[in-house]
Formats: C-alpha cells, sequence, structure tokens
C-alpha cells in the first residue's frame, strides 16, 4: 500500500515538474532586421563569421565542399559613395569587391570579381553582413560562342567586430 503511494506521489511530483519546465518562457532575443538606416560609419570596419566555399567542375558539378568558422570581411568607404571589401578566408578564399552604396540602402551588390551580394542587417547594436559571392568560367565554345560556368560560390555570414 506504502508502495502505491509513493508511486503515485513520485508521478504527481514528475508532472509537476515537467508542467513547470514547459511552461518556462525562453529568452528570446530580437531578430536581425534589415539596417535600412545605417550609415557608411556604422557598417566599416572588420568583421568575422563563418562561410561555405563550394567549388564547380566544368558541368557544374559540386567537387568541394569546404566550411570555415573563420571567415573575415572588411569594408571601406571609398569616395562620396562607394565602399570597397575584402571578404574571405585565408589561404582559401578572398575577394575584393568594389561597389556603389547610399545610406537608406541595406543591400549591397557589385558584378566586381564575378558576382555579389549581400545584405546589411542590425540586431541592437550589432552590425551583420550575409552574403555570396560568385566566380565564373568563360568557355570559348567556337569563335562567336562563350559558355559562361559557375566556378565557385562563396557563401558568407560574418557579425561586425571593431
Amino acid at each position: 500500500m506504502k508502495s502505491s503511494y509513493l508511486n503515485i506521489w513520485q508521478l504527481l511530483m514528475i508532472t509537476v515538474l515537467l508542467i513547470g519546465l514547459l511552461g518556462c518562457k525562453k529568452d528570446e532575443s530580437p531578430a536581425w532586421e534589415p539596417c535600412t538606416d545605417c550609415s557608411l560609419e556604422q557598417i566599416s570596419g572588420s568583421y568575422a563569421g563563418k562561410a561555405t566555399l563550394y567549388e564547380y567542375n566544368s558541368d557544374s558539378e559540386l567537387t568541394n565542399q569546404v566550411f570555415s568558422e573563420e571567415a573575415y570581411l572588411e569594408l571601406t568607404g571609398s569616395g562620396s559613395s562607394g565602399i570597397v571589401l575584402s571578404v574571405g578566408v585565408i589561404n582559401l578564399y578572398n575577394a575584393n569587391i568594389s561597389a556603389g552604396w547610399e545610406a537608406g540602402e541595406y543591400t549591397i551588390s557589385s558584378p566586381s570579381d564575378g558576382e555579389f551580394n549581400a545584405g546589411i542587417y542590425r540586431q541592437g547594436d550589432q552590425i551583420k553582413i550575409k552574403g555570396i559571392n560568385k566566380r565564373f568560367r568563360e568557355i570559348v565554345i567556337e569563335e562567336d560562342s562563350v559558355v559562361v560556368i559557375l566556378r565557385s560560390l562563396f557563401d558568407f555570414e560574418v557579425i561586425k567586430t571593431e
């Protein structure tokens, strides 16, 4: 008899603990939002984060994929409405990009060094840049016929460190 009371008591305690744990609300930080009001001074600087490099052969087949948590990005102003970026992973990949940019925009795009597209995001005081850089290879089939093939795709997400 004592054993059944003990089992009921244990079951009741487990149920109360489970309900208590399920009822706990996790502290969720605000989501990253497009930074439409970032200035050049706010986005200029050094960034660090993660990236994946995808490499392709001449048949557009994925031949290699390398993930790294050592991605970097350096962003500086250039002239009155331009920026210069250097993005990559040391000893793996590097791209130097020149792009036009104006305050009020949260995207950066440039055909420089392949194709570069990135978005600028903010979460509180933190700034994040997330984007891709594609590199292509041109193959001449005949005198007037050129085929453009994707050679590599660098997918990165970096957060401002200074």
